[in-house]
């Protein structure tokens, strides 16, 4: 028996950017610029840097399968065609992770290969 869970983040990045302003405009014009998003002739504003910064859980509930192939569908548009069997691939199966990495830890420890790791290269 299993059950699945449907876990909703935000992801949070801090982006950087560079905007050229005349010398006697404001510098919230530089703000009005990037949040905006400038879609000009080549394509809008760039950012300069990106780093993500943290994934936070924003919801999480139980949902059957039939659910979560509605939600695969609705959301991923354009692999809606694909058979069932593909779009439940993407489901991340805690169990047989946990059962895995027990079997490993139970018949060759949990250092398996740091021997390896500590040997001079």
């Amino acid at each position: 028996m299993y059950k699945l869970v449907l876990v909703e983040t935000v992801s949070t990045f801090r982006h950087t950017y560079v905007v050229r302003l005349g010398i006697d405009e404001p510098n919230e014009y530089a703000l009005d610029d990037v949040v905006a998003g400038m879609d000009n002739v080549d394509g809008g504003i760039t950012d300069v840097t990106q780093n993500h910064i943290a994934e936070d859980i924003f919801s999480y509930r139980n949902i059957t399968q039939a659910e979560y192939l509605e939600m695969f569908d609705r959301e991923n548009a354009y692999l809606s065609g694909w058979p069932t069997e593909k779009k439940l691939e993407f489901i991340y199966d805690s169990l047989e992770k946990r059962a895995a990495k027990v079997h490993n830890e139970v018949n060759w420890g949990p250092d398996v290969g740091r021997e390896i790791l500590s040997e001079d290269c």
